[in-house]
């Protein structure tokens, strides 16, 4: 008894994806820190506004991923046999229960931080996105490019909803701006940079899924053009955002030794390392490598925007 209590603690906590949720929260705490103690006008979003609003984003976040294995039970069976929680740990009915307060949760929350800060327009956001999570499980992640891309904009949102909320509340207090004009470019970069590369992750992964996803009759990218041409072109994918980080570093740094490290070491050398995995990659193993690999280097990215305000700070 007490076995099967603990399996099933163990289905609700794995099911929404704990790790990916810590990822979540790390990278928010990090812009929210770098924004509150990196500027000479502090900060204006309390840390209970700033815990209320990561919340949202979480709880949000966790009901798409009950609701992706929802969907996904068959297609599951096939790729990660051993990871299927719905059904076999938590019942139907059950998840579905689990997954709608989540939402629930995150969406009422979600509109009481926006009238909190006078913006009432912003809670339209999470309603946003939650429909667009749920489009996404139900039909986009079955078209080629698109899903991916959905998907990825929906994880570049967790940054880009506290820069908004940030910014609003600075407004309000009488502030113009965040940052200098650099700062902006800079979050710019980090957050365009963090699509892509989920946007990449999601292109392995669905090679990594492709078994499951055949049977289940998606039109993901590897079943129309194969395996190998996809990671093919994950390689040129990696090697323009190689190109792309180079040609920001030669212009960002402006001389500065230190930022073109930093931003060699977090950006291109990496993307270098993976351009060469996608591109001799031929097993499941080496899929499920590189999708771990991206996923260490989109933290490493959303790292670079603290660490260059404080090399300009204090260099």
């Amino acid at each position: 008894m007490l076995r099967h209590t603990n399996n099933r603690f163990v289905a609700y906590l794995k099911i929404i994806r704990p790790f990916n949720l810590f990822m979540i929260f790390i990278s928010q705490l990090i812009l929210k820190l770098s924004l509150s103690y990196l500027r000479d006008v502090g900060t204006q979003l309390s840390f209970l506004e700033f815990a209320t609003l990561s919340f949202v984003t979480l709880c949000i976040a966790a009901a798409g991923y009950i609701h992706n294995d929802i969907v996904d039970i068959k297609a599951d069976r096939i790729n990660k046999p051993n990871e299927v929680y719905v059904i076999d740990n938590i019942s139907l009915r059950t998840a579905y229960t689990y997954c709608i307060s989540l939402w629930t949760i995150g969406i009422i929350l979600g509109i009481y931080s926006s009238f909190i800060l006078g913006c009432w327009e912003y809670s339209l956001l999470f309603i946003a996105v939650s429909v667009a999570l749920y489009t996404y499980n139900s039909y986009f992640q079955r078209i080629p490019i698109l899903g991916n891309v959905v998907t990825s904009g929906l994880v570049a949102f967790s940054l880009v909803i506290i820069w908004l909320f940030e910014a609003k509340a600075l407004e309000m207090s009488g502030i113009e701006r965040i940052l200098i004009k650099e700062g902006h470019t800079l979050f710019t970069f980090v957050v365009v940079l963090a699509f892509m590369i989920n946007v990449l992750r999601e292109l392995v992964k669905d090679v990594q899924d492709i078994n499951g996803d055949y049977a289940m009759e998606y039109r993901t990218l590897p079943i129309i053009i194969g395996s190998k041409r996809t990671m093919l072109l994950c390689a040129l994918i990696a090697l323009g955002l190689l190109f792309n980080s180079a040609l920001f570093t030669f212009i960002f740094a402006g001389g500065s030794l230190l930022i073109s490290v930093v931003l060699f070491a977090f950006t291109i050398l990496p993307l270098g390392y993976v351009a060469s995995q996608c591109w001799n990659a031929e097993k499941t193993s080496d899929y499920k490598y590189i999708a771990r690999l991206l996923k260490g280097i989109m933290l490493l990215g959303i790292l670079l925007f603290p660490l260059i305000l404080i090399i300009e700070r204090y260099a």
